[in-house]
């Protein structure tokens, strides 16, 4: 082989071989950004959620309408939700509104001592009420409202429940839409939570399929 003939050789081996090694480089970096976009993404949950300092707000939904499947301007809805205290430090539930209601009314204990949780379930609680003005302002303790019992004091490990209801919807409220629900600590502060219509978790009866559409 003649001198310029392996000189063309040498170059032509030389530029396959970088050609190969930009192909690697290329695959790498759409993998790793398939990685991080990944690493990104975030799981899809029916209720809203929020945090403010130790103060976890989570899978807040307004519970599903036991007629229909949207809620009408000027009618109530009850929230299910769990308000968590992941601090050490004792808090309470001060206020709730939301641009979307005339008033909200929260019945049961309000108080999140350091490592408890809420649980409002959208059903009666049976304790004792603190009524929001429309405002959304609460009641302070100071003022006489009667203290919850001690059984809805209890500790850490005991299930506390609360009732909190949105009252008078400014309009029709349907599945997909979310309502902005303010919450007000005592120290923690505000924070907002935007919150959906939950799952219909009633069975749906057999047999009354009615006309298909």
């Amino acid at each position: 082989m003649s001198r310029p003939q392996h000189q063309k050789a040498v170059r032509l081996r030389l530029a396959s071989a970088a050609l190969g090694i930009g192909a690697v480089v290329a695959l790498a970096g759409c993998s790793a950004g398939q990685v991080t976009e990944t690493d990104t993404q975030v799981a899809a949950v029916n209720g809203g959620s929020g945090t403010v300092q130790d103060i976890a707000i989570r899978d807040a939904e307004l519970t599903f309408p036991s007629h229909g499947s949207a809620y009408r301007a000027g009618s109530s809805a009850p929230l299910e939700l769990v308000l968590a205290n992941e601090g050490g430090i004792d808090d309470r539930l001060v206020q709730v509104s939301s641009t979307y209601a005339a008033s909200v009314e929260v019945r049961g204990d309000t108080a999140l001592p350091a490592g408890t949780a809420l649980h409002a379930t959208g059903e009666k609680s049976g304790q004792p009420t603190i009524q929001h003005e429309p405002s959304g302002s609460a009641q302070p303790t100071a003022s006489g409202e009667p203290t919850a019992p001690p059984a809805a004091q209890g500790g850490p490990s005991e299930r506390r429940e609360v009732r909190i209801t949105v009252n008078g919807l400014t309009q029709d409220i349907t599945p997909g839409v979310t309502i902005p629900v303010t919450f007000v600590f005592e120290k923690a502060g505000p924070v907002t939570v935007q919150v959906p219509i939950g799952a219909d978790h009633n069975p749906r009866p057999e047999g009354h399929g009615g006309g298909g559409h």
